[in-house]
């Protein structure tokens, strides 16, 4: 018998933020199959009879390519096991799940896909940064600097132009010189606001703020994961309250409160 695939969104790292669909799901997992960006407080959910896999894909270090993912997840979803990839953020948001979705469904394996808040949405929140507020951003893009390959994506450095408008950017750190030459060379303002939030919603969160053409320079400095956020809502980052981490005891308690 076919079992199933669930590819469940862990949302930015804060084990509170978990939806109680996804903290259920990992709960009846027979396989955990989780990358190096998972947090402690949410790998410690997984019950201890699930069997956890490390397919990370950390950049610089050996990782599983998408293709061993593929086969691991055909191995263990069709001798019958509930297998759960366990995604940060939400799967759907460049996080590869549409087509570890795909893989799934030509192979006849019944897959779900549990929503995750992406740190997209919930980064700059946590850094007291509103991505729409009235009177600084009518709408707002959320776009990657990477693309397969290793390769840059540029493309959107446009949107930097744009009036009222919030700029999200994602996996776009090491890409910061890139980026900044890229921006001046199509005459974005040098002096447009930039945020880094790195490591949002955990206890290690740490926000950068600075300016397009000092942003090479403050990527050095901050800590990965990180988003950057260009655009006026940064400038209320010292008025908006800031997202707080809560030290838990463990992280058993919260699958096992009540």
């Amino acid at each position: 018998m076919s079992g199933h695939l669930y590819l469940i969104g862990c949302g930015p790292g804060d084990a509170d933020l978990l939806t109680l669909k996804a903290l259920k799901t990992i709960q009846k997992l027979d396989v955990a199959l989780i990358d190096h960006l998972l947090t402690q407080e949410i790998i410690d959910l997984i019950p201890l009879q699930t069997k956890v896999v490390f397919v990370g894909k950390e950049k610089g270090h050996h990782s599983s390519t998408q293709e061993e993912i593929n086969t691991l997840i055909a191995k263990y979803a069709l001798s019958g096991l509930n297998v759960g990839r366990l995604k940060c953020g939400d799967p759907y948001i460049f996080g590869r799940g549409t087509e570890e979705a795909i893989y799934a469904a030509e192979c006849g394996i019944h897959t779900e896909v549990i929503p995750g808040i992406s740190s997209a949405l919930c980064g700059p929140l946590s850094a007291g940064i509103a991505p729409t507020a009235r009177g600084y951003a009518t709408g707002m893009s959320v776009v990657s600097a990477h693309l397969a390959g290793d390769r840059v994506n540029l493309e959107w450095i446009p949107l930097l132009n744009m009036k009222h408008h919030t700029t999200i950017v994602l996996m776009g750190l090491s890409r910061a010189e890139q980026i900044t030459a890229e921006a001046l060379d199509k005459g974005i303002n040098p002096a447009l606001n930039v945020a880094i939030v790195s490591n949002a919603t955990t206890e290690h969160q740490s926000t950068i703020i600075t300016t397009l053409l000092d942003l090479p320079k403050a990527a050095k400095n901050a800590p990965k994961p990180a988003i950057i956020i260009f655009g006026d809502v940064v400038a209320l980052e010292s008025k908006l309250p800031k997202y707080i981490h809560e030290i838990k005891e463990t992280a058993h308690d919260i699958a096992n409160a009540g």
